[in-house]
């Protein structure tokens, strides 16, 4: 999958833009239905983490396209580091349409 849902520092005009914007890929606005939570502990303190719930109301962020994804997976997954996991997710496009992307949530405690 070359598609990537973004909602917190990755985002455009952000404090990680940069890491996307190095791979180089489009941008459309989307959304997916959950949670957004401030992490409270680790490495990540203070940073956006979103929990997935399809009852929650939308959160609204971009979808990251591009083939050069593959290749890339796992320098965006050391980056996001031990506190997110990256999961499929239904997103909602902003022309009305859906499709399937990844995105990263919040790694649920044990």
């Amino acid at each position: 999958m070359n598609q990537l849902f973004v909602y917190g520092t990755l985002c455009p005009n952000r404090e990680n833009a940069h890491i996307l914007g190095e791979i180089g890929g489009d941008w459309q606005q989307a959304s997916v239905h959950g949670t957004i939570h401030i992490l409270d502990w680790g490495p990540d303190q203070g940073l956006p983490a979103m929990v997935l719930n399809e009852a929650d109301p939308l959160v609204e962020g971009y979808l990251f396209s591009t083939d050069k994804l593959e290749q890339n997976w796992q320098m965006l997954d050391d980056f996001e580091g031990m506190q997110y996991q990256r999961v499929e997710v239904q997103v909602q496009l902003s022309d009305g349409g859906t499709t399937l992307a990844w995105t990263y949530v919040m790694k649920p405690q044990d």
